[in-house]
């Protein structure tokens, strides 16, 4: 750690101010599909975080990040490294994150894959935690499977339990949060489960 505080405060008084400091933890909405089902369950997801007491979060849609078809690495000429992107700035600031994301095919969306992969180092010692939604009953499992070794590449962390959001139409009230009250309670055991990751590997990186 390079701030003020960590060179003024003895250690464990620097571990008790990481805890007890607000932890912002953006919702990534992972597709750019028209009429797309994603949206409501993101924002469902942004909202039970920013309810949390000491969280806040954001929507981050991947539709005003992701403008063309190419993938550019953030050490490419353009890059992020070169030219810092918005989602840059999102993911340094943030504690942890949240991908919500449909499954295409047997996997992720291409819009998805091309916003993960504009970064590298920025993702190092960030938690995630993984909705997947999807028509059907089986709630993006597959693609839940699929995406976890591309964010461990990415130096991210994906936690081991999802959440997974069936027939998707249904899945959020008319006042915008869920319609089953155990996915808003599954919803919040995992925002605490990957701010605690973030928290211990934070410790770990300093």
């Amino acid at each position: 750690m390079s701030d003020v505080t960590s060179q003024t405060l003895p250690w464990p008084a620097v571990c008790y101010t990481m805890l007890m400091k607000n932890k912002h933890i953006p919702v990534v909405l992972g597709t750019a599909r028209v009429e797309r089902k994603s949206e409501a369950v993101a924002k469902a997801v942004a909202a039970i975080i920013a309810n949390m007491e000491g969280y806040s979060s954001e929507l981050v849609d991947v539709r005003d990040h992701v403008t063309q078809a190419i993938t550019v690495p953030p050490w490419g000429a353009g890059g992020a490294n070169e030219k810092p992107t918005v989602w840059k700035e999102i993911v340094e600031k943030s504690h942890a994150l949240v991908l919500v994301t449909p499954e295409y095919n047997h996997t992720i969306p291409g819009e998805l894959k091309l916003l993960l992969d504009s970064l590298f180092e920025s993702y190092q010692g960030k938690a995630v935690g993984l909705v997947g939604v999807s028509a059907g009953t089986l709630g993006a499992a597959r693609v839940i499977d699929h995406i976890k070794p591309v964010l461990i590449e990415l130096k991210l962390h994906p936690i081991k339990e999802a959440v997974h959001i069936s027939k998707a139409a249904e899945a959020v009230a008319s006042d915008g949060s869920f319609s089953d009250a155990k996915t808003t309670e599954y919803t919040q055991k995992m925002i605490q489960e990957i701010s605690a990751l973030s928290t211990a590997l934070l410790t770990l990186n300093t």
